[in-house]
Parts: C-alpha cells; structure tokens; sequence
C-alpha cells in the first residue's frame, strides 16, 4: 500500500504542470466525445396545462408525466440542468372527465425522441363560477362584567370563485376567532378569512366587522308555547303545556327590542319510544342572547 502511494505522489511531483495539462486535455477530449455520443436520459418533468376556457376550472389533474429523452449528449445535458415541461392544450376541453393523449403534449426541446411513460392523462373539468358568501364568526374571550355584544355588522361584501360543484355545497366560511376579551365599548376589527380549498379564491383575504357593545340586561317572559318535534304518527301529550317562565340575558338594546314570538321552545320526541319521559325544553333564542331561567326545567311527556 505504502509503495502505490509513493507512486502517486512521485507522478505528481515530477513535472507536475505537464502531467495535469495532460489530465486537462484528456478529461475535455472525453467530454467532446461524450456529448456528441447518443443516450437516453429519464426524467420526471412537469405538467403545464394551456389555453384552458375562462369558463372552465381544473378540479384534478395530472401534476407530472415520466419521459424518456433519446438524443445527443450535450443536448441531453441541457435538459438535465434546466428541466422542460409538458406543455398540454385544454382548449378543446368539456366539463366532466377529459382523456387527453400524451402525444397531443407539446415539451419544447429540439434535436431529441421523446416517449411518454403513459399514453393518457386524465383530467376533471367543471364549471367556473363566482358567488357571494357569507362569513361565520366565531367569538372568544368574554367582555368586561356587565357588558353584552348587541350585534357583529359585517362591513365588507366578499365572493368565491371556483368549481360548481363545490360552490353549490358551500354557503359560509370561517374566520379567525373574534377575540372579544375584556371589551365594554363598541370597536372594528379586521378577520382573516379561512382558507377552503386551493381551488377557490376570495376576492378578498379578510373582512372588517364592527362590534356593537351594550350594557346587560334581564328580560322576563311568561307563557310560552312549546313546539313539539315529532314522527309521523307518534303520538305525544305534555302534561304541562306551556313554558310559565323565561329569563333571558343580553345587550340592553336587544332585550328591549325583543318580542315573546322571537323565543322558540322546542321538544324533540322523534328518537323516543312509547313511554313516559321526563325532559328537558330546548330554548332557541336570537344571536347573543343566553336564557339564564326557565321554569319548569323538566316536562313530564307521554309518548305513545
């Protein structure tokens, strides 16, 4: 071993500029020999879809298409250094399914065969459209004692763009959570939106909302209906037929505002087999508003 290093070092120290000018020459001769030689290089490229109708929006897709390159060498190595695409003409395209052939892909390199490691790609189509929408707010935190929220007013208008078939689904969506901790008088504030999909886009990032802020206050009502959520041909008798008290809790312009037909009381019996139940009311009241007593709390219900 010792003896094979001290030739090599004995090669590079005797006239040491001849000997790597000679390295030189040789590594540039291989080069030129190499890049006028014919190869195949496989590669992994990806896939950019054209002249797509404005009507129309991709909803799933081909991302990359594996090629095989046959060409000279030193065109081969451009394409190593800078990868092409797949260039793929949806003009002709309809909304639903489109088999596309990979021969009608166009990638723009010259001098080279190119051969696709599938013969088609799939690609989904719908419908472009834009509607208006609206936001959900959830609120965190809690106002200072005595301090209730009158209304959140949405100040902005905003829309979606996107697929039909999603849109048509889609009737809200999500904000940032309203951080109201601590508050005692009306202010603005601006929410991010949630993002939904990449395939839909906002015409606007966030909203601003005003924050009404009022100071609490009790409301009291008496005699309320109870509405009875039943099967077809379930019958249901409630031995106390009507709510005798509820005290409802809120801003002080609300409550003031607020009309005994606004309070919902509701017994759902649709799960229940015939028997007797003791339950309790479900009250549904208006936004910001919370019931804090309701007498009776439990009804005694026959189900049959």
């Amino acid at each position: 071993m010792l003896k094979i290093l001290k030739t090599i070092a004995r090669f590079f120290t005797i006239e040491p500029a001849r000997k790597i000018l000679a390295l030189i020459l040789a590594f540039g001769l291989w080069i030129f020999v190499a890049i006028d030689g014919t190869y195949n290089y496989d590669k992994e490229i990806v896939v950019s879809y054209t002249n797509l109708p404005d009507a129309y929006i991709i909803t799933d897709s081909v991302v990359k298409l594996k090629v095989s390159f046959n060409g000279k060498g030193k065109t081969l190595m451009g394409i190593w250094s800078s990868s092409p695409k797949a260039l793929c003409n949806l003009s002709e395209v309809v909304p639903g399914k489109n088999v596309i052939s990979t021969k009608d892909c166009v990638v723009p390199v010259k001098d080279v065969v190119i051969n696709y490691g599938t013969k088609y790609i799939n690609v989904e189509i719908d419908e472009k459209i834009t509607k208006p929408i609206k936001p959900s707010i959830s609120v965190k935190g809690g106002l200072k004692n005595g301090f209730s929220i009158s209304a959140i007013e949405i100040l902005d208008t905003i829309s979606i763009t996107g697929p039909k078939k999603i849109l048509q689904r889609l009737n809200e969506v999500n904000t940032e959570s309203l951080d109201v901790k601590n508050q005692s008088s009306t202010f603005e504030k601006k929410l991010k939106i949630e993002s939904v999909s990449g395939q839909i886009k906002f015409s606007k990032d966030n909203i601003t909302v005003k924050v009404v802020i009022d100071s609490s206050s009790q409301g009291v009502f008496t005699d309320l209906v109870i509405n009875i959520v039943k099967n077809s041909g379930q019958g249901v008798r409630i031995l106390t037929p009507s709510i005798d008290t509820l005290i409802v809790s809120g801003a002080q312009s609300r409550i003031n505002n607020l009309h005994k037909e606004e309070l919902v009381v509701r017994l759902k019996t649709t799960d229940l087999v015939p028997g007797e139940y003791y339950l309790s009311p479900e009250i549904v009241l208006p936004d910001f508003l919370i019931p804090v007593y309701i007498k009776p709390q439990r009804l005694k219900v026959l189900v049959y």
